[in-house]
């Protein structure tokens, strides 16, 4: 296990599948892409938000607390900052949706 899903799960944070996260849409998930505008217009999820890591710290806002938030982007590192930024604003259910890339 790598350290990124090491540091999720001692969060409290949860890595999860493809089928996992399809579910989470479907009940009122966030599908959150923290890469870049640029990388995000190059190609991301259907239905992504895109919020950046540089702005989550402002931008989590637009984000429903009581929703589960899913995290996406190239690296594992960064999902993992976000997610530990995301449960600092009082989110709780937070997940990583590994390896997205373009």
């Amino acid at each position: 296990m790598n350290l990124a899903m090491c540091t999720l799960q001692l969060a409290g944070r949860e890595g999860l599948t493809a089928r996992h996260a399809e579910n989470l849409l479907a009940t009122g998930g966030q599908l959150v892409d923290i890469r870049s505008p640029d990388d995000f217009r190059r190609g991301a999820l259907p239905g992504a938000r895109n919020l950046p890591l540089d702005a989550l710290s402002w931008d989590y806002r637009y984000l429903d607390k009581s929703a589960a938030v899913i995290l996406c982007g190239t690296r594992d590192v960064a999902c993992a900052r976000a997610a530990r930024l995301l449960a600092g604003k009082g989110f709780k259910r937070i997940y990583h949706l590994a390896d997205v890339r373009d």
